[in-house]
């Protein structure tokens, strides 16, 4: 066999084993389950879009189709910081889990990649002389929305918010700080004139307009979606800084 030959037939070789190798890591359409070991409710987002209507301890996304994925964990306890991942689905059904690391950050674990769907988790159930009757359940409201009382901001999901006034330090006009509800997006306008802010939680805004020193503005949230996208209005105080926490 001439040099030539002989480098075609390898070459050829080379490909189609490579080829065959990317196609046996290639998971198809499948599905992604992710659930908190500590049973924390979350709402999940994968490549962008939310997979569950409610918070739940326990989110299964099917019809996958995507190899690369990204995750982005909203916990249904505002004070609880926003989870992101991003990785590769290496099997038709993935599992993963929200664990705490040994600094008591949340973080997303991969369990397993297997060819058939995760199991579901049956919970042992108490002794009759043991449960507890709920007299009523509130299921998660289709629109969120708030309202804003004695330096409480409250959402009809039952999660508050603190709003603080804060004596500003230096020459500085009034300023909005929101560290509350990290990851989500929000804007600011105002009643008196067309001051507009948008910015991605957290963030530090200060008053541009100084006839906006003690002014009415509404502050939107949105949460991921316009089911879950609220509204509030609050007043700015000249010399003192409002803090969402």
């Amino acid at each position: 066999m001439n040099i030539t030959k002989w480098l075609a037939t390898t070459l050829f070789s080379s490909t189609l084993i490579i080829t065959s190798a990317y196609a046996q890591q290639e998971p198809g359409r499948g599905s992604v389950t992710v659930f908190s070991e500590a049973g924390e409710n979350f709402t999940l987002y994968l490549n962008g879009d939310q997979k569950n209507a409610s918070p739940a301890k326990r989110v299964v996304a099917d019809n996958i189709t995507e190899v690369p994925v990204s995750f982005r964990i909203v916990f249904e306890n505002a004070a609880t910081p926003v989870l992101t991942k991003k990785g590769l689905r290496g099997g038709t059904h993935c599992l993963y889990s929200i664990v705490k690391n040994k600094k008591g950050e949340h973080v997303l674990k991969i369990n397993d990649c297997k060819d058939e769907p995760a199991q579901q988790v049956v919970e042992p159930v108490a002794p009759a002389s043991q449960l507890v009757v709920s007299e009523s359940v509130n299921p998660a409201p289709a629109q969120l929305t708030a309202s804003y009382a004695n330096g409480i901001i409250t959402i009809n999901d039952g999660r508050t918010l603190t709003v603080k006034k804060v004596k500003a330090s230096g020459m500085t006009y009034p300023r909005v700080i929101m560290t509350a509800l990290t990851g989500a997006q929000a804007s600011i306008s105002y009643d008196n004139n067309d001051e507009k802010y948008a910015a991605e939680i957290p963030f530090s805004y200060e008053v541009k307009d100084y006839s906006n020193n003690n002014a009415y503005l509404t502050l939107t949230v949105n949460e991921g979606s316009a089911a879950r996208t609220w509204h509030v209005k609050l007043q700015n105080a000249n010399g003192y800084d409002l803090k969402i926490e």
